[in-house]
């Protein structure tokens, strides 16, 4: 096993690490939001005529044969110090409007007086257990975010070698690509489609090659960041189809990496 696979071994164990990691707090936040929504059915009833729907940080109140909500309570935390805290219930109503002068008076108005009693008693449990829902929120909040806390500690330490190793991984990358390049026949395009198509290599910000065969290093700079290439690009087609070498001077090291990962599927 070469030292690119043994690197490249670690960092995948350690992104299953992560993924554990990962995964357990995704679990601890879907029980937090579980337990807040319980406690929201503990305190919030719900009310004839009308249906209610409880997520983790809100209730909403339909009619029964709507899918628009007349009434919304949210829980809202804000930040107090170091932490967010849980600190208010807004109470937000649709707008509505009842026209009692047609047909449907009757109905109207029952409509309408069953609206404000559903206000009415949602007014009364917020005013009633507000205090309650927001103490029992705070308290599982403070228990769940330590737990979370914990878990984010251990993936602190992979994240950092993971990091390192990727930088690792990169040098060696790059020193295998370099050792490919200055080999006696470079990097060749095989392309499945034959020489009918062949990449354009960008080699300065103001030279683009053209149909690309070959791609081979010729010197490299002392800090690695440019080489010297020979470049063997098509000329013609059909008979008269050659193949033309070109030399070219400094070219950025990062140029040649972009070329070969947009063609690597044809890179031999």
């Amino acid at each position: 096993m070469t030292r690119l696979e043994i690197l490249e071994k670690k960092v995948d164990a350690l992104y299953d690490n992560r993924a554990g990691i990962e995964n357990r707090i995704e679990m601890l936040s879907n029980r937090m939001k579980r337990e807040q929504k319980s406690i929201l059915k503990k305190y919030i009833d719900t009310y004839d005529y009308f249906k209610v729907n409880y997520f983790d940080d809100r209730v909403s109140v339909y009619a029964k044969d709507s899918n628009y909500s007349l009434l919304d309570m949210y829980v809202y935390d804000e930040w107090n110090g170091d932490e967010r805290l849980y600190n208010r219930i807004d109470f937000s109503t649709s707008s509505f409007r009842t026209e009692f002068g047609n047909s449907n008076m009757e109905w109207a108005a029952f409509n309408a007086e069953e609206r404000f009693k559903m206000l009415a008693f949602y007014s009364k449990v917020l005013f009633d257990f507000s205090d309650d829902i927001l103490a029992e929120f705070n308290t599982v909040k403070e228990k769940y975010s330590k737990l979370i806390k914990n878990l984010h500690e251990l993936d602190s330490p992979i994240r950092k070698e993971i990091r390192e190793l990727s930088e690792k991984l990169g040098r060696l990358e790059d020193e295998e690509l370099m050792e490919k390049l200055m080999s006696e026949n470079g990097l060749m395009i095989e392309n499945k489609e034959g020489d009918n198509w062949l990449p354009n290599f960008q080699a300065k910000f103001d030279w683009e090659l053209h149909s690309v065969k070959s791609i081979r290093g010729l010197k490299k700079s002392s800090s690695g960041k440019s080489i010297d290439l020979e470049v063997a690009v098509r000329r013609g087609y059909g008979e008269d189809k050659k193949l033309e070498v070109v030399k070219i001077d400094r070219v950025r090291f990062d140029n040649v990496k972009r070329f070969i990962n947009r063609n690597s599927n044809s890179i031999v």
